[in-house]
């Protein structure tokens, strides 16, 4: 693959890069060698093997070294054992990619964070898998090693640390929840560490803590010193200039708090809730030190970047939607300033903030290739080497290395180079307006090749379901779908994130009511359109996704013919009683908050108990290890389903969690549905490139 180059024009971004590795027309193309052709492909793509859509990328978690000569990974070995998953941290040489060092991992442990601490120490805190609907835990053990693999050291261990069999320095710190929440501007070998500490005595039945500690570790000696606390358990400190500024945290009530102080953290003081509101969430420092860049939502509507004096007076907005809220924020290299902000619904984009030329790249990479979503994924010290990466609807994602002083763009690699985005699907943002006069978004997916009538539909609810939403991007499931000649429909339903604290709490208590009204009028939606032929419909969903698939059929029988269940939720008592999500005063009081004030209320919305108007046939899979929704759900269905002569299909893995990691087993799950979504709203025909017109 050849260099590619960019220049600077006359005040703009100038680019010439040669058409191939981003694709043309902006589709990312495969290489030579990659599955299928890179090439256009006319009418119905063929029927892809189901194990091209249950692979996972092996690669991932890139960080840049702070001079530029290194790249730090996460690798994931191929899992053909359907009952492991491995991985290991990976150092490579820039720009060959050779490796320099590489640190194994035990069984379904990956490198979930990885930092640079100096030009050539890093660090890495591991965090353990349990399902693919679950982000992986972080397991309290950060290690500390050199680009070259030696001198590793263990900073942390919340195993050992417990056991008291840790090392002199860890013993100086409390048992609890580590975590890094920042790495000194000098990049001088430490990193700032805070601590949680564990409840005494809990015997891991509850995660509550009432303190929160800051350190300075040398990751060279492992030696803390305690820089600062706070009398209040789970907060996040914002350091700067190695001392704490705010922490932000949630009260007994789990609204939003902000502390702040001016005495290098001996004495905090709440701000007052006319700044923080229904959220205020304080980012970084800015280089004067006299203003803080904070994420704005606390009149309820969509979060906006502002900044704003360190009291939080005189706050001026520096990139905001009407509709969707600012995700996450870029910051330029020290003095560090933020130069673009995502607002991330509908289709993602930048907006850049300021004149910086890291704003420039990203304004230029993404007019040149306006089919995808470009980033600086990560950049070194001096801000001249950046790590550039592209995905899409359609793309999995492409990496790059950008030389910012001599404009040259060099290919790296892709994460997952068997498929071509050519045979993907596109995906469309949609708008509609529910029953009660509120736009809800969502998008929409049509197999390619094929007119948009009558398509057979999946509508695909996500889980959560208070604070996720689906996104734009690449999703595995949905191109399988697809490909399978299966239209699929994406609803963020009230309760969703990325709008703000409002329509988020609207969600509340809506779990079987309002937020499946938002669903059926987005199915009535699509029906109205012609796009979806209404006597072939099923919906699929895990976690909240699972039982929404219960609960549409049941709330509106006449639209579906079969439902699948992916480890959801089937009884809300269950998760009273059962899920790892009661042992936190957070947990328990969102649990009241979000899904029921008392078990009645519970079992009046769980579908366990409304069973007799379930009228279509349902595939259950789950997992036996599954703690976020305990297979208990699962078995209480299928019991309750034999008791009344109902049709289902069976799918569990009794080491799978919540959602299924391995490739066999998610193959084999992808397989099932296919069988039963033929079985019961027929086959689709292909998969194809049209795709869905917005409102």
């Amino acid at each position: 693959m050849e260099r590619q180059t960019l220049r600077r024009g006359a005040g703009a971004l100038a680019l010439l890069i040669a058409w191939g590795w981003f694709g043309g027309g902006g589709a990312i193309a495969a290489p030579q060698g990659a599955a299928g052709s890179a090439s256009a492909v006319p009418g119905v793509p063929p029927v892809l093997p189901v194990n091209d859509f249950a692979r996972r990328g092996t690669i991932g978690s890139p960080a840049l070294s702070p001079d530029g000569k290194y790249l730090a990974v996460s690798v994931r070995e191929e899992d053909n054992d359907a009952d492991s998953s491995r991985y290991q941290l990976a150092v490579l040489e820039l720009p060959s990619l050779k490796p320099l060092a590489k640190l194994n991992m035990a069984p379904y442990t990956q490198p979930a964070r990885i930092a640079w601490v100096s030009p050539t120490r890093l660090i890495v805190e591991k965090a353990r898998e349990s399902g693919t609907l679950d982000a992986p835990g972080l397991t309290g053990e950060i290690v500390a090693l050199n680009f070259d693999g030696s001198q590793q050291r263990i900073l942390y261990s919340f195993e050992a640390r417990g056991g008291r069999s840790g090392n002199d320095a860890m013993l100086r710190m409390p048992y609890g929840y580590p975590e890094v929440v920042g790495i000194p501007s000098g990049y001088n070998g430490h990193l700032y560490l805070q601590i949680i500490p564990a409840p005494a005595n809990a015997n891991g039945q509850s995660y509550d803590s009432y303190k929160t500690l800051l350190f300075d570790v040398d990751t060279a000696s492992g030696y803390p010193v305690e820089i600062a606390s706070i009398d209040k358990g789970n907060m996040r400190f914002v350091v700067a200039d190695g001392k704490p500024w705010f922490a932000e945290g949630v009260n007994d009530n789990n609204d939003p708090v902000v502390y702040r102080t001016t005495d290098a953290g001996k004495s905090w003081s709440l701000m007052p809730a006319g700044v923080v509101g229904k959220g205020w969430s304080p980012l970084a420092l800015s280089p004067d030190r006299q203003h803080v860049y904070a994420l704005d939502g606390a009149d309820g509507g969509p979060v906006r970047l502002v900044e704003a004096r360190l009291d939080g007076s005189e706050s001026r907005v520096l990139a905001s939607d009407p509709f969707f809220s600012v995700g996450a924020v870029r910051f330029t290299p020290e003095p560090r300033q933020p130069y673009a902000a995502l607002i991330e619904g509908g289709r993602p984009r930048w907006v850049t903030v300021g004149d910086t030329p890291w704003g420039d790249v990203i304004t230029a990479l993404g007019t040149r290739f306006a089919d995808q979503f470009v980033a600086i994924a990560s950049m070194s010290r001096d801000g001249n080497t950046l790590l550039v990466a592209a995905e899409s609807d359609r793309s999995p994602g492409v990496y790059a290395l950008l030389d910012r002083a001599r404009m040259h763009l060099r290919p790296l690699y892709q994460t997952a180079p068997w498929i071509d985005p050519a045979r993907m699907a596109a995906t469309t943002p949609i708008r509609y307006r529910n029953r009660s006069g509120t736009d809800i978004a969502g998008y929409l997916t049509l197999p390619a090749g094929r007119a948009p009538k009558n398509l057979p539909l999946v509508i695909n609810p996500h889980g959560g379901p208070i604070g996720p939403a689906d996104a734009w991007f690449y999703d595995p499931t949905v191109q399988f779908l697809a490909n399978r000649g299966y239209a699929v429909l994406k609803i963020n339903y009230r309760g969703s994130g990325g709008r703000g604290d409002s329509f988020l709490k609207s969600g509340y208590r809506q779990w079987g009511t309002g937020m499946i009204d938002d669903m059926i009028d987005g199915v009535r939606w699509a029906i109205a359109r012609g796009t979806v032929d209404p006597a072939r419909i099923c919906v699929y969903g895990g976690s909240y996704g699972g039982y929404a698939s219960l609960m549409l059929p049941i709330r509106a029988p006449e639209l579906f013919k079969c439902a699948i269940d992916y480890v959801g939720v089937t009884d809300l008592t269950i998760q009273f009683d059962r899920s790892d999500t009661r042992r936190s005063s957070y947990g328990r009081t969102y649990f009241k908050q979000a899904m029921a004030a008392t078990r009645e209320e519970a079992r009046a919305i769980s579908p366990l108990y409304l069973l007799e108007q379930l009228k279509v046939p349902v595939l259950i899979a789950s997992g036996g290890a599954d703690k976020r929704v305990p297979i208990q759900n699962a078995d209480a269905l299928r019991d309750a389903l034999d008791k009344a002569h109902k049709p289902y299909e069976w799918l569990m893995f009794p080491k799978e969690g919540h959602g299924f990691f391995t490739e066999p087993h998610r193959a084999e799950f992808y397989t099932r549905m296919q069988d039963f979504l033929a079985k019961y709203v027929g086959a689709g025909t292909g998969a194809g490139a049209g795709a869905a017109t917005a409102d």
